[in-house]
């Protein structure tokens, strides 16, 4: 009886596990079934049915390896990016999913919140970072305003990069948060200069400075200010050194990761920059004995030119990669006013407005432009002293904002003045002024013989003369002659922008009119700037050939072109 329960009981067990089991494998299989069933896949396989093809092109002796697949065929990216100007990438998407972006152009535009305010930033320009660019040597420590080599390796001032850099320096102090400023020493003696015994510190009354400041003397072991910043790279200071004894300011500045110093040397020199092992030396004309110069300089710019010296990686510089070391004093001199910020914006525009207001030729208005130009193979070459229309309206756009900046700085005012000069001289004597079949007026950005009436060149003037006859006192003579050439300017745009129009992008210039050759096609960031510029100038003049020009050159953009017969 004891067996027989036993065995019972195991082959009940058995049929229950064997049940179990049967049904769990059978309801396992149907939802695999109805998984599968639901499983789409996100795109059909390229490679089924596809095979090799050769492409000709145009019947010539361009070649590319191509893929057909039924009566399709692909070309590869590679090969439409060159061939026809456009621009794509791959991206992943949040539901990492990869996408290919293509774009007709690089450029941004920019549209208007409103009209035009002559006060406020200057086009797009806080965007603008004017001495960052390869073409730029340096910021001079003499002037503090960028010394270009666009068209001449040595160096030279271009009075058109000068106004840029300084209206990207108002607009961004406009636009940005005030900046960090910390002092560190203003005639007060901070107690924590590190002063080696041969060295000497004290507080003096200066009369030139009419104030208290340092007055130093080192020998060869510097006094010393330990600064120890990795956020603020900004350094401003007046110094005023001996020129009978090798004087110099030098600011140590560490990156991080390599744990190398760089000593960045400010020296009286009349050499722009020049670079020795981990030593860079910016040179200021100090005039003379102990003449006061006033410094604002990035350091993370000066070094950077400095590695460009050196011909080092000079790729963006990180703040968050150095760390500004200290501050340190050799041979004899006077200092004040040394502070310490994130940025110093409305220094550097002042810098700019200073050196315009110190280099204008007063006689002809100008700021003469000291390099050879060569525009065209078939154009007379520009000889160094070629005034520029761009270059005066941009420096007239930075006066009239210093004018008004300053509170009515007459100085500002007088300048921006004398600049209109040229705007009434005929290019062949010196100024800027062209005729297009001796109808239209217009301002040269080169004044070449004949003119080619370059477009963005044009509109940047036009815009400089706006802003002077919109911050001038209202109805002074300044305002009416800047409104008299402003209002003459945009009569001549409107009547010759169709001109302009290439059907599927703008032209640079015209000088596919009054040189007999192809047109010089804008490429799409001076497309781009074009159509910002008349975005703009639509703001001030609601003329319909502005507006409806613009709206073309947009869709242009983004693959749009003129319709054919």
């Amino acid at each position: 009886m004891r067996l027989n329960i036993r065995t019972l009981f195991l082959v009940f067990s058995s049929l229950i596990i064997v049940c179990t089991l049967s049904l769990w494998s059978n309801c396992s299989n149907q939802t695999f079934d109805t998984f599968s069933k639901n499983i789409k896949p996100d795109y059909e396989p390229l490679v089924q049915n596809v095979q090799p093809i050769e492409c000709l092109i145009n019947g010539n002796n361009v070649h590319v390896d191509c893929l057909l697949k039924n009566s399709t065929v692909y070309i590869p990216f590679s090969f439409l990016k060159n061939y026809f100007e456009v621009y794509g990438k791959i991206i992943e998407t949040n539901e990492n999913k990869k996408k290919f972006h293509w774009s007709h152009s690089y450029s941004k535009i920019y549209h208007q919140n409103g009209k035009y305010d002559s006060r406020g930033v200057f086009t797009n320009f806080q965007n603008y970072k004017v001495e960052e660019r390869d073409r730029v040597k340096c910021v001079s420590a003499s002037e503090g305003v960028p010394v270009s080599t666009q068209w001449n390796p040595h160096g030279y001032y271009y009075p058109t990069q000068i106004a840029q850099f300084g209206l990207s320096h108002y607009s961004k102090n406009l636009t940005l948060p005030s900046p960090r400023v910390r002092v560190l020493e203003n005639g007060q003696l901070n107690p924590v200069w590190n002063v080696p015994e041969t060295s000497k510190i004290r507080i003096v009354f200066n009369a030139q400075a009419n104030s208290n400041v340092i007055d130093f003397f080192s020998t060869d072991k510097p006094i010393s200010l330990k600064i120890d910043s990795k956020e603020d790279f900004f350094i401003s200071f007046d110094v005023a050194l001996s020129l009978s004894t090798s004087s110099s300011i030098v600011v140590s500045i560490k990156e991080i990761k390599t744990q190398e110093v760089w000593n960045l040397h400010y020296i009286c020199s009349r050499t722009f920059i020049f670079a020795k092992g981990h030593n860079i030396y910016h040179g200021m004309h100090c005039g003379k004995e102990f003449g006061w110069k006033k410094l604002t300089r990035n350091v993370l710019v000066d070094l950077q030119k400095g590695l460009h010296v050196l011909k080092k990686t000079t790729a963006k510089m990180f703040r968050s990669k150095y760390k500004l070391c200290d501050f340190k004093l050799y041979g004899v001199g006077f200092l004040d006013n040394l502070t310490l910020s994130s940025s110093d914006h409305i220094s550097q525009f002042y810098a700019a407005a200073h050196w315009f207001n110190k280099h204008q030729d007063k006689k002809t208005g100008g700021w003469i432009n000291p390099v050879t130009r060569k525009i065209s193979p078939v154009i007379k070459t520009l000889k160094p002293g070629w005034l520029s229309a761009m270059g005066q309206g941009q420096a007239i756009s930075l006066l009239s904002r210093a004018f008004f900046h300053s509170g009515g700085n007459e100085v500002y005012l007088k300048t921006a003045h004398t600049a209109l000069k040229p705007f009434k001289i005929p290019t062949k004597n010196g100024g800027v002024l062209s005729e297009f079949m001796n109808l239209h007026p217009w301002y040269d950005e080169y004044p070449t013989v004949p003119p080619i009436f370059i477009l963005n060149g044009f509109m940047y003037s036009l815009i400089g003369l706006y802003d002077l006859f919109s911050l001038a006192p209202n109805g002074s003579e300044v305002s009416q002659e800047a409104h008299s050439l402003w209002k003459q300017g945009m009569t001549s745009l409107k009547n010759l922008l169709p001109l302009f129009d290439m059907g599927s992008r703008s032209a640079y210039d015209l000088r596919h009119v009054t040189l007999d050759v192809a047109p010089n096609i804008a490429r799409w960031d001076y497309h781009a700037t074009h159509i910002n510029q008349l975005l703009l100038l639509a703001t001030l003049d609601n003329a319909t050939v502005i507006q409806t020009t613009a709206k073309r050159w947009i869709s242009y953009m983004n693959g749009a072109r003129a319709s054919h017969n």
